[in-house]
């Protein structure tokens, strides 16, 4: 019988301990969370955009000893690679639910025109066929190479 009760007020003291590190938790949650609909004050500060723009003079071409491996830019020369043999669709938007132009075979040869663009978590670059400039569209970066 003593060992019982001795269980019964063991377990008591266990919950009602439970219960007030719950209720302390809760507090402090709710007191450290920003609550929705609080005023919030947004500053925006605009820029002249021809501070963004890069001058004459720093716009020279970057040589193949210059350039970062797996790093993409604008006039960069790439090629469709990693698709297997299957070929690359090379689509009019950024996106896959974009509409494909043509089918860039793998080793055919491009050069990055615009770009990035993020959409459905893949980087696009536009691409034009260095042979023919028609052949042009927006090309997932996983399966460009640069070209040195």
């Amino acid at each position: 019988m003593q060992m019982q009760k001795e269980t019964l007020i063991a377990s008591v003291v266990i919950f009602l301990f439970l219960i007030i590190i719950t209720i302390s938790f809760y507090q402090f949650i709710s007191t450290e969370s920003i609550k929705i609909g609080e005023p919030r004050t947004v500053f925006i500060t605009p820029i002249d955009p021809s501070l963004l723009a890069p001058s004459p003079e720093s716009q020279e071409s970057i040589s193949g000893e210059e350039r970062l491996p797996g790093v993409f830019a604008v006039d960069y020369p790439v090629v469709i690679a990693n698709t297997g043999g299957d070929g690359l669709r090379i689509r009019n938007a950024p996106g896959l639910e974009s509409l494909p132009l043509f089918l860039g075979s793998e080793g055919e040869k491009f050069t990055i025109i615009d770009g990035p663009s993020l959409k459905d978590s893949i980087i696009w670059w536009m691409i034009e066929n260095v042979n023919d400039p028609n052949r042009n569209g927006w090309a997932a970066q996983d399966y460009l190479q640069i070209v040195d």
